[in-house]
C-alpha cells in the first residue's frame, strides 16, 4: 500500500506544471528560415522572472517541431508548436508588468519583437503568418484570447488583434483609440468606431492550417490596413494606424485573460508557420509558394472603414 501511495504521490508531481523543465529565454530568439522570413531582427520569448535574475519559462511553451514527427506543417518541414497551461504568466524584469497581478489577470507564451535590436515597423508593409488549432482546441469563454496582433511600441492599446472567442475567430481593432478625439483618453474595443468581426467559424478553424495576410500603411496621418484570410478580403480600413512619433511591432503566440466560465484549466495548444514581412511589395512575401496571386489578392475590393 505504501509502495502504491508513493508511486501516485511521484506521478502527481511529475504533472504538475511547476515540475516541469525551464529553459532561458532573456536573449533573443532567431527562428528557423523554414518559418520565419524577411524580419532582420531576432525574436524575444514572454518568460517569468526568477529571483536571481533569470528569465525563465517552461520547456513546453514553445517548440520548434518538424512534420516528420506528425506535427502539422503549413509549409517546408517545420513549425512553431506554442503551449500554454494554467498559471503561466509573464514578467520579464524585477518591478515590470506581472500577468499574474494585473486586472484582470492573464497568462501568456508570445513571441514579440519589442525588445533588445529590434526596430518598429513603419511606412508600407506587408505581412503573412498561418495557424493551426487542434480540433480538441478547449472552448474558455474570458475577456480575450489573443493568438496574433500588431501592437504599438509606447501605446498601451493594440490597434490589431486576432482572438479566439468560444468556436470562432474574430479580427478585433482598436483604431478608435489612436484617433486624436480618443487619444489617452478610457478606449474599448466595443466602442462604435471599433470593429469586432467574426472571420472563421468553427468549421473553418479547428483541425487545418488559415492563412493571413495583412498589407498595412503605418502612419499618423494617411495610414491604411488590409487582411485577407485564406485568400479573401475581408477587413479594409483607412486612416489613423499609429499614434505620431510611434511604432508597431508584431507578436504572434497565445495570450489569454483570466477564464470567465469554461474550463478554466484547460490548456491552449496552437501551431504557426510561415511568418513572413516584406516592405512595400506583396511579391516578396513569395505568396505563390502559399498558393496565392498578389495580382489577385490586390485586386479585391470591399467596403472600406473609416472613423470620422
Amino acid at each position: 500500500m505504501k509502495k502504491f501511495l508513493g508511486i501516485l504521490v511521484l506521478g502527481l508531481l511529475v504533472c504538475n506544471n511547476s515540475f516541469a523543465a525551464k529553459m532561458a529565454v532573456k536573449k533573443a530568439i532567431k527562428l528557423p528560415k523554414d518559418i520565419a522570413q524577411g524580419y532582420k531582427n531576432k525574436w524575444n520569448f514572454s518568460c517569468t522572472w526568477t529571483e536571481n535574475g533569470k528569465c525563465m519559462t517552461p520547456d513546453y511553451a514553445y517548440q520548434i517541431v518538424n512534420e516528420t514527427d506528425g506535427h502539422p506543417v503549413r509549409f517546408g518541414k517545420q513549425s512553431i508548436r506554442i503551449e500554454l497551461r494554467k498559471g503561466d504568466c509573464h514578467q520579464r524584469r524585477k518591478g515590470s508588468y506581472n500577468d499574474c497581478k494585473a486586472s484582470p489577470p492573464a497568462e501568456r507564451h508570445e513571441f514579440g519583437m519589442e525588445h533588445g535590436d529590434v526596430s518598429p515597423i513603419r511606412g508600407t508593409t506587408w505581412h503573412t503568418y498561418s495557424l493551426y488549432l487542434p480540433k480538441d482546441t478547449p472552448q474558455i469563454h474570458s475577456e480575450w484570447i489573443t493568438m496574433g496582433q500588431f501592437h504599438n511600441i509606447d501605446y498601451d492599446k493594440p490597434p490589431i488583434n486576432l482572438d479566439l472567442s468560444g468556436k470562432h475567430f474574430y479580427l478585433v481593432t482598436r483604431l478608435l483609440c489612436i484617433h486624436p478625439k480618443k487619444l489617452n483618453k478610457r478606449c474599448y474595443s466595443n466602442e462604435p468606431g471599433n470593429t469586432r468581426k467574426k472571420i472563421l467559424d468553427s468549421e473553418e478553424l479547428f483541425g487545418q492550417w488559415n492563412d493571413f495576410i495583412f498589407n498595412a500603411k503605418w502612419s499618423s496621418k494617411n495610414g491604411f490596413f488590409k487582411m485577407w484570410v485564406n485568400g479573401k478580403l475581408l477587413y479594409h480600413f483607412v486612416g489613423r494606424t499609429v499614434v505620431p512619433g510611434d511604432g508597431t511591432m508584431f507578436k504572434f503566440g497565445i495570450y489569454r485573460g483570466k477564464a470567465i466560465s469554461g474550463d478554466a484549466e484547460a490548456t491552449h495548444i496552437v501551431y504557426y508557420d510561415e511568418i513572413r514581412y516584406a516592405k512595400k511589395k506583396c511579391s516578396k512575401l513569395k505568396l505563390e509558394e502559399l498558393g496565392y496571386s498578389c495580382k489577385k489578392l490586390e485586386s479585391q475590393k470591399i467596403t472600406i472603414n473609416t472613423i470620422k
